[in-house]
């Protein structure tokens, strides 16, 4: 057997496997002789038809086998051995014909996806942007407010608005605006305006007084929502599609009374370990608390800047574009995907992440980024705090960040993005320390401007 490899340009190669058949008789009489024992032929004990039988019922199938292997090892050993950086799998090459019954030397020809070669050195001569997102006076202004409804308490109220809680009772109605025979009727349910989805009917609510009465439409209220209606009216959700008027008296009205400036309402915003005492301390805190929030938006964006930059730096990389469409269409086709074509914009995008790719092992290889438990125990502690802070939870204890993380960690999936976030994270940290990062403080609005611009 001999291999052999022909460099057809900088990203295209063919390797070819020379084998006669000598190199893998024994192997197939060998594999054919335990077929006999395996599979005995009908009419013969184990191990005791022909062999010339036994050929001509096995030999086609366990002869492709033998060579499949065969060929198979020494395309990936050669591989291996010359350390050629090939990109997707060798694929047979169409022009291959052999008959691997009768020819006694067969060619098998692969076609070889190829690695560029990248040169890209990092230095400080390369910039990088780094986007600090401003806290303005409006965002603290518009935080605290929001923190004050979320730990304000519900007291009675006179008037109601689009916050409100309100009880009443509610009567269905006929057609014709009359007390409905046998009608739904219901005492004291509970109704919130801001979760109505009609915006008309919402408005119904707004402004009343307790004693006040009007009629109103359930079903249009809730865009006939079975849940919301069932609760509502009391019944059944097999019997809560109804579409009728209802007449409504509100019997109660709770608003929410906004928290007050103190320091009970600081600890609930800081958590129970804050020392301020006092609004312009809190202020100020508040301050450092959504500076903290708006880091991963600015640490994202430096990934964004960082690969497009970065990219353009290594130079235009030469692809095997058509090997590679060729084996997507491949690979496809092996998944059993009904349509296997590539279009244009798929392979654009493969491309476009493919460069990135490369250019990132390129560079971590480079900087020897290596990940420890460490790393990984940060990433998950850090995802946890991220998803506790879209429940509100912004300051939740270390020990519960910590449950919260060793739950992440036990989810397969959720495991496997940490994993990739520890292996970012340390990437671009030390592509932060061999770049020259340009730091700049932008406002929200043109931050959201630069998506935008990529969009473009």
């Amino acid at each position: 057997m001999n291999v052999s490899f022909e460099q057809i340009d900088a990203v295209n190669g063919m390797l070819t496997v020379d084998i006669k058949r000598e190199d893998f008789a024994a192997d197939v009489n060998k594999e054919v002789a335990q077929m006999g024992v395996r599979h005995p032929l009908k009419g013969f004990r184990p191990g005791k038809a022909p062999k010339s039988l036994l050929m001509k019922f096995y030999g086609a199938s366990v002869t492709a086998d033998v060579i499949d292997r065969m060929v198979g090892r020494a395309v990936y050993d050669y591989i291996r051995e010359n350390k050629l950086q090939v990109l997707g799998e060798p694929l047979p090459n169409e022009d291959t014909k052999v008959d691997i019954m009768k020819d006694e030397e067969m060619s098998f020809k692969y076609d070889l996806g190829l690695a560029p070669t990248i040169e890209l050195k990092l230095n400080k001569r390369i910039n990088v942007p780094y986007y600090n997102i401003e806290v303005t006076d409006q965002m603290v202004d518009d935080a605290i407010a929001h923190d004050r409804k979320r730990l304000g308490t519900l007291v009675d109220g006179e008037v109601s608005d689009k916050e409100s809680m309100l009880r009443g009772s509610m009567i269905e109605l006929d057609e014709q605006g009359n007390d409905k025979e046998n009608g739904i009727k219901v005492e004291r349910t509970v109704i919130s305006p801001r979760y109505m989805v009609d915006e008309d009917e919402a408005a119904k609510f707004v402004g009343v007084k307790v004693g006040d009465t009007f009629t109103f439409n359930p079903h249009k209220a809730n865009n006939g929502n079975i849940a919301e209606l069932a609760a509502m009216l009391n019944v059944d959700r097999a019997a809560a599609d109804v579409k009728s008027d209802f007449r409504v008296t509100i019997e109660e009205i709770k608003v929410n009374k906004e928290a007050e400036m103190n320091e009970e309402f600081f600890k609930g915003v800081l958590g129970t370990e804050t020392e301020v005492k006092d609004e312009a301390a809190f202020r100020e805190a508040v301050r450092e608390m959504i500076a903290r929030a708006n880091v991963p938006e600015s640490n994202y964006r430096f990934t964004v800047d960082a690969q497009r930059i970065l990219t353009e730096k290594a130079g235009d990389l030469q692809l095997p574009e058509e090997f590679l469409k060729r084996f997507l269409k491949v690979r496809r086709a092996q998944e059993n995907k009904e349509n296997a074509e590539i279009t244009d914009e798929e392979a654009q995008n493969m491309f476009k992440q493919l460069r990135w790719q490369l250019v990132k092992d390129h560079l971590a290889q480079a900087l020897e980024i290596k990940v420890e438990k460490e790393d990984i125990d940060t990433a998950a502690f850090i995802f946890a705090q991220q998803q506790l802070s879209q429940y509100g939870i912004y300051n939740a204890p270390e020990d519960l960040v910590k449950q919260q993380a060793e739950r992440f960690m036990q989810d397969e999936r959720a495991r496997d993005a940490i994993q990739e976030h520890a292996i970012d994270n340390k990437f671009y940290a030390a592509v932060k320390e061999a770049v020259k990062v340009n730091e700049k403080t932008i406002s929200v609005e043109d931050f959201r401007k630069l998506y935008e611009k990529d969009e473009k």
